[in-house]
């Protein structure tokens, strides 16, 4: 379950001494205050009254820097993104008799860190409505005192966490350091989810600059990398895995110029994982068709995780800027 939120610093890892306390309110109200405007430019447009000639022609060209009213468009866009997480319990299931729920973790990302947090889209549509297709690549690291795969900190944190269960087959102490269970633990290359997103585009509140919502569902495809310490390597995953459904919402602003468009964006993902432990030799591949095909060859064979499964929940405030370009306009329809 979800509980207290802790940010993630800008600029990658960092100790709690950078946190951000109350971040999750700020971002709500940053939410309302875009929904806000956009409910008033709304209202404005349909209660504003009819002008003259001239003030038809000016209202036409103001909206021509979004063609998309005039006919069926289709943007290709990239964006930046920069989660921030909210606390999660992980559950981690084990064949040595271990069955464990550590509470309340928390979660940094390592935005500008390669790979870059970001993703791609599609946008399609015309008038006020449009579909888009979006693929996020964020990071989802636990606090193990390391960065993503490993990677050193300057000031790095250690959690313990409250545990209920059993931990290999004895019951579990009530507090743990989170390093006397794992090695690694995080979804970097990354926490990916695929989402289908219908977008409802609003009046627009300057000439070039138009107000958008939206609300969709999809898939995660996160990179799962736990090992577990003193462990061999047989036993790590390190696999891409469909891992469960998740969803977004999200509220923006784009600018249009002629083909190309800026858009800000904040948007809230949630993901529900559940992903196996596979070992074998998963620790050496970054291949994400070839683990797709082996996870649903193991489906197919009817195979339970060979060592066990870990499932948790990923949910993120995203602040998102990104540019696009429109690629073609099909005339409207007489």
């Amino acid at each position: 379950m979800v509980s207290t939120f802790r940010s993630a610093p800008l600029l990658g890892l960092s100790g709690s001494a950078l946190m951000v306390a109350g971040a999750d309110k700020l971002f709500a109200v940053a939410a309302a205050g875009i929904l806000s405007v956009m409910a008033i430019s709304a209202c404005i447009n349909q209660t504003s009254a009819p002008g003259d000639a001239s003030d038809a022609g000016n209202e036409a060209s103001s909206s021509q820097p979004h063609a998309s009213l005039n006919g069926t468009e289709t943007l290709v866009a990239g964006y930046l993104a920069q989660p921030l997480y909210n606390r999660s319990d992980v559950h981690l299931r084990r064949g040595d008799n271990t069955d464990l729920t550590l509470k309340a973790l928390g979660w940094d990302g390592d935005a500008l860190r390669f790979p870059i947090d970001g993703g791609v889209r599609a946008v399609t549509g015309s008038g006020s409505f449009g579909f888009m297709v979006d693929f996020l690549h964020n990071k989802a690291v636990s606090r193990l005192g390391k960065g993503a795969h490993g990677r050193k900190l300057a000031n790095p944190v250690i959690e313990d966490a409250d545990t209920v269960g059993t931990l290999k087959g004895e019951p579990a102490p009530a507090r743990v350091k989170l390093t006397d269970v794992f090695e690694r633990l995080e979804f970097t290359h990354g926490h990916n989810v695929l989402l289908f997103t219908p977008i409802v585009r609003l009046a627009n509140i300057a000439p070039r600059i138009r107000p958008y919502i939206g609300l969709g569902a999809g898939f995660a495809l996160p990179h799962v990398e736990v090992w577990f310490p003193g462990e061999a390597k047989v036993l790590r995953t390190s696999e891409y895995q469909y891992a469960g459904p998740a969803v977004q919402v999200l509220a923006g602003l784009e600018v249009r110029t002629g083909n190309v468009s800026y858009f800000f964006e904040y948007k809230f993902t949630y993901a529900w994982i559940s992903a196996a432990l596979t070992g074998d030799r998963s620790w050496r591949n970054f291949d994400m068709p070839g683990d797709l095909l082996r996870q649903v060859g193991r489906w197919w064979g009817g195979e339970d995780p060979k060592l066990g499964r870990i499932t948790t929940t990923l949910a993120a405030h995203q602040a998102v800027v990104g540019a696009g370009y429109w690629l073609s306009r099909q005339p409207a329809a007489p």
